[in-house]
């Protein structure tokens, strides 16, 4: 076990370590930049066109509660309904280079990624759960770091879930550490149609390892337990299946999952191989113009912790 900052329950953790509103100057600040590069299109838009001013030091602080502190930081306070769309994604293009490098998310190349219902599912061979308004259960997504900007809500639910793979980790060794034996044994896992060209559509992979600074994390259920079926995968054992399952069940209990419904105008920011996150399904608004829709960013991000071979 380890008493690192990012190894925490719910009960541990207060509003204020967490939860930051952007202040009148750096909001002024974001609008007078923005003005600055109206004529700039977003696929050439970088760093140096957005000067950070007033945000540089709670940038530094961002990078360091996702490196060394708890894992993950909200920004609130954003008025969304003060900009075109197309605003919205250059003030999150420009803020996130400052970060990291952006990197692709998806087959398509996508970098600044838009998470809406689609119709997509999350179970098919090529199932994605940002295109879609399933539950998705506690996972990682595969970068450093996630960032979202929560654009507009739905009708009903998207209700939000993060948790710390560490307390989850040492709470499995405590109950069953039979089964997180096998969790540090490699799964086959589905590359859901994002398979390099020439490679099978899965791979090997454990859900922890440890490297570095400690522990790190993997996991996506259904890109485990559905690799045989969507990409002709070996097939898994009982006790493996038992494994995959139990994790996501330990991850959902409420001492561990801090849930929030996260308003329109916040920046959210995740260390993913430290942390989990997790979304409820949503009924979203009839008219297209009012449905949930957020912003998705991987990041690469230098200072990172380093991770195993697997």
């Amino acid at each position: 076990m380890t008493s690192a900052p990012w190894n925490w329950r719910v009960n541990n953790l207060t509003a204020d370590m967490w939860r930051l509103a952007l202040d009148p100057q750096e909001l002024v600040h974001l609008e007078e930049v923005v003005a600055v590069v109206a004529d700039i299109p977003l696929q050439h838009l970088s760093a140096e066109h957005f000067p950070l001013g007033p945000l540089e030091v709670r940038l530094e602080h961002l990078k360091d509660a996702l490196c060394r502190g708890i894992g993950f930081q909200v920004w609130e306070s954003i008025p969304v309904e003060r900009f075109t769309l197309e605003q919205l994604r250059k003030i999150y293009w420009g803020l996130s280079p400052h970060l990291g490098s952006p990197v692709a998310q998806s087959y398509r190349g996508d970098v600044l990624g838009d998470v809406r219902d689609i119709g997509t599912g999350v179970s098919g061979k090529t199932g994605r759960g940002y295109t879609s308004n399933q539950a998705l259960n506690f996972h990682t997504d595969a970068a450093d770091v996630t960032g979202l900007f929560y654009l507009s809500n739905a009708r009903s639910g998207g209700l939000n879930g993060i948790a710390s793979a560490q307390a989850v980790h040492d709470e499995i060794e405590g109950r069953r550490p039979d089964l997180l034996e096998l969790l540090y044994q490699p799964l086959y896992w589905s590359w859901q149609g994002n398979q390099p060209d020439g490679s099978p559509a899965y791979y090997r992979m454990p859900v922890f390892g440890q490297s570095g600074d400690g522990l790190a994390c993997a996991y996506v259920r259904t890109n485990i337990l559905r690799a045989q079926e969507n990409a002709g995968a070996p097939p898994m054992t009982e006790r493996q299946v038992e494994a995959v399952e139990y994790f996501a069940s330990v991850a959902a209990e409420p001492q561990f999952a801090l849930m929030e419904m996260f308003r329109p105008g916040t920046l959210f920011f995740i260390n993913n191989h430290r942390l989990l996150h997790m979304r409820t399904a949503f009924d979203d608004w009839p008219e297209p113009e009012r449905r949930r829709h957020l912003l998705r960013i991987w990041l690469s991000m230098s200072g990172s912790q380093e991770l195993p071979q697997s």
